[in-house]
Formats: structure tokens, C-alpha cells, sequence
């Protein structure tokens, strides 16, 4: 484990601040070029792709689709457009082909300007970083996550890694917690000011008991600045954020002389549970297109990709169906709906390399498209030979 940071870095995540805009995935960019006569800048039209060289993380090397070496399995994208640029984020799967449980220890980042184009930039953060994750040699426990752009008042960026791990729980039982680090680039270190888990074991006791309840964090900024938190397996839940985006709203607490979270009382905190969602699994993804909130999950077991719809981002959701059904050789899926340059686009994870499975996964991502009335077109699955 890492030694504790310093309080002077933890208070600095900590300070509320002015939330100006999100870009997590929701927002669409276009590009400008000057060239014309007149000197004025003008829109480019890049030809959005339809299809891609599935599954688009193939190799550990610097070109993950094109350039052969180790295989690299991956897992649980996690989209943020920021810069022009789309980051993806993913677990690591390190399971022996033989393997019957999930082995993960790190998260990758590739990012691309055009969703052809992939570049690995490695390991970015890794559960350890988090000092009261637990994990061993056999398991690991870097389990899903989200990351979130913001920009604030000073114009400066912060990024915002939210990551579910083993650990932390106020009793030291076994289950999984929700933690966040923060950096000021997209590519790490990432920074837990907190010290100790966003959400534990009791604060969704009330609902269901099994151990892994509390996983896939993903969080949403709103157009009027308000950021929500949704996670969870077998249950959907929901909590607003504070302005800082990295405690809960209402949640109060002391700092130790390390600057890290101590006497945490979230008695004044809403929990939302959401009970209208047929066979949710696991996976939230909330995401705005047109100004309609979409939640796209993964349903059942093994995992299909569903969605709802709703005019908040509260809700309440309705649901709208299936888009994807379950994948050969993996039970699970995990989706993440975003939009880069006027498109939408879909990642996901399927088990298509060789030597794949349900613990030796790989992301891939499609095209998503709209329906006059807003509805999600089934999604076609792509590839290159």
C-alpha cells in the first residue's frame, strides 16, 4: 500500500469550487479549422466511422488495434471526451485462461482523436493507490470505474477517478466500496482526497446484503452544474454529489492530522433507490442526447445492454428495451453511451480475442443510432477481417 498523502494534497482536492462544465461522455464536439478566404474559422465535416476493428484493444504495444504483440484483455470501459480527444478508460483482466474469478490490479487508458486511431497510454491508476483497499497476489480488486472532466472557475481542469475495490468498511468486513482520486490530468496520478471510501457497505444495507453491492460507479453532470452518483449490482442507487464531486451531498465529517476523513455521518444524506428497471444487474451509464437523459445498464445474467429514458436525471426512468443481447463467452457486458463530434457511440466488452472469456474480456465499441422519437436503434456489432 502506498504511505498516506500529505494533508496540504488532500485539502487541495477538497476545497469546493464553482462548477462550470462537464464533459463526461454526454456532450457532442465539433471540430474547427481556419482556411477559408475571408480568414474565419470553419467547421471541418470528418466523416464520422460505422465500423470498427473489433475488439479495438487488442495488443499491449503503443497501437493497441493494429500493432501485434502481447495480447492485453480488457474490461468496463469508461468514456471521457475532454480536449478534443475521447479517453477510454478500462479494467485490466490478468486471469489465467484456466481462471474461475475475476484477477485485476490496475486500469488502462487509450485515447484517440478519431475512433480509429488508438494509442495506450499504460496503467493510470491502480487500486493501491486507494490506502485502505484491500487485494492480494491471486485477486487483485480493480473493479469498475467512471471518470468525469470538469472545468473550474480559474479555467484550470480536474479529473475525477471514481473506482469500486475491496475494503474500507467501517467494521473491516469483507465487501466493496466506491473511492475516488483526483488529478489535474487526464492521465494521473490520481489523488484520493477523502482517505477513506465515498460509499460503503451500510449505507446500502437496507436494500440488499450480498458483499458486492456497492460496484460500477458512474457519475453524471448536469447542464445547471449538479453531479450525481449512480452504482450498484442487483439494485440501482443514486446520491448527489457536493460541488467538489468528491463528498456526498449532506455528508459531514472531521479530518485526522493526515487530512484524511474521519467520524462520517451521512445521516443527512438521500440515498435513492430505483425500482423501475426490469432485471438491472449492474453498469449504470447516464448520458443526455437531444435533451432526453438515457440510462443504458446491463440487465440480467449473463448480461444483455438495456436502457431507459427520462426528462432528469432523477428520474423517473422508463424503460425502453434491449439494444444488445448477451455476448458469446462472457456473462457480463457493461456499456458506456457517449458522443464525440456528432456521433453516438456505444463501448462495451466482449470476450472475441483468443484465449477469451468471462475473465479475460476485451472493449470494443459500435455506433449508436436514434430513432425519430428518440429510441435507440438495435445496436450491429462491427469488425474488420
Amino acid at each position: 500500500m502506498r504511505t498516506a498523502m500529505s494533508i496540504n494534497n488532500r485539502m487541495k482536492y477538497m476545497i469546493p469550487v464553482m462548477l462550470i462544465t462537464s464533459l463526461s461522455g454526454n456532450v457532442a464536439c465539433t471540430t474547427e479549422t481556419s482556411g477559408s478566404k475571408e480568414g474565419k474559422n470553419i467547421v471541418a465535416s470528418v466523416a464520422a466511422p460505422t465500423t470498427f476493428d473489433n475488439p479495438i484493444i487488442k495488443y499491449d504495444t503503443q497501437d493497441p488495434t493494429n500493432q501485434e504483440g502481447e495480447i492485453i484483455y480488457t474490461a468496463d470501459p469508461a468514456v471521457m471526451v475532454a480536449n478534443d480527444k475521447v479517453y477510454l478508460y478500462t479494467t485490466h483482466d490478468e486471469q489465467y485462461i484456466d481462471g474461475n474469478d475475476y484477477r485485476m490490479y490496475d486500469y488502462r487508458l487509450f485515447t484517440s482523436t478519431d475512433m480509429i486511431n488508438w494509442h495506450n497510454k499504460g496503467t493510470v491508476f491502480r487500486y493501491s493507490e486507494f490506502d485502505w483497499a484491500r487485494g492480494d497476489e491471486k485477486t487483485g480488486n480493480a473493479y469498475a470505474h467512471h471518470v468525469i472532466h470538469r472545468k473550474e472557475a480559474s479555467g484550470e481542469s480536474r479529473y475525477y477517478f471514481y473506482a469500486t475495490v475491496e475494503g474500507g468498511q467501517t467494521n473491516d468486513e469483507f465487501g466493496f466500496a466506491i473511492g475516488v482520486g483526483v488529478s489535474d490530468n487526464p492521465e494521473g496520478p490520481f489523488v484520493d482526497p477523502r482517505g477513506m471510501p465515498m460509499i460503503l457497505l451500510e449505507d446500502t444495507a437496507e436494500y440488499k446484503d450480498h458483499s458486492w453491492r456497492n460496484i460500477d460507479p458512474a457519475v453524471f453532470i448536469d447542464d445547471d452544474g449538479r453531479a450525481y452518483l449512480y452504482w450498484g449490482n442487483q439494485q440501482l442507487w443514486w446520491v448527489e454529489l457536493e460541488p467538489d464531486l468528491v463528498h456526498l451531498k449532506g455528508e459531514s465529517y472531521t479530518l485526522d492530522a493526515g487530512g484524511r476523513m474521519q467520524n462520517r455521518d451521512t445521516s443527512n444524506v438521500e440515498f435513492h433507490a430505483v425500482e423501475s428497471l426490469p432485471n438491472f444487474e449492474e453498469a449504470p451509464y447516464v448520458s443526455k442526447h437531444n435533451d432526453l437523459y438515457y440510462l443504458v445498464y446491463a440487465a440480467g445474467f449473463p448480461e444483455s445492454i438495456a436502457y431507459a429514458t427520462s426528462s432528469s436525471a432523477t428520474g423517473p426512468w422508463e424503460y425502453k428495451g434491449v439494444i444488445m443481447d448477451p455476448l458469446p463467452g462472457t456473462t457480463t457486458i457493461h456499456p458506456a453511451l457517449f458522443e464525440f463530434k456528432g456521433a453516438t457511440y456505444l463501448a462495451y466488452h466482449n470476450a472475441d480475442l483468443p484465449g477469451g472469456g468471462s475473465y479475460r474480456r476485451s472493449v470494443a465499441i459500435d455506433r449508436v443510432y436514434f430513432n425519430s422519437d428518440g429510441t435507440i436503434k438495435n445496436i450491429v456489432r462491427t469488425t474488420r477481417p
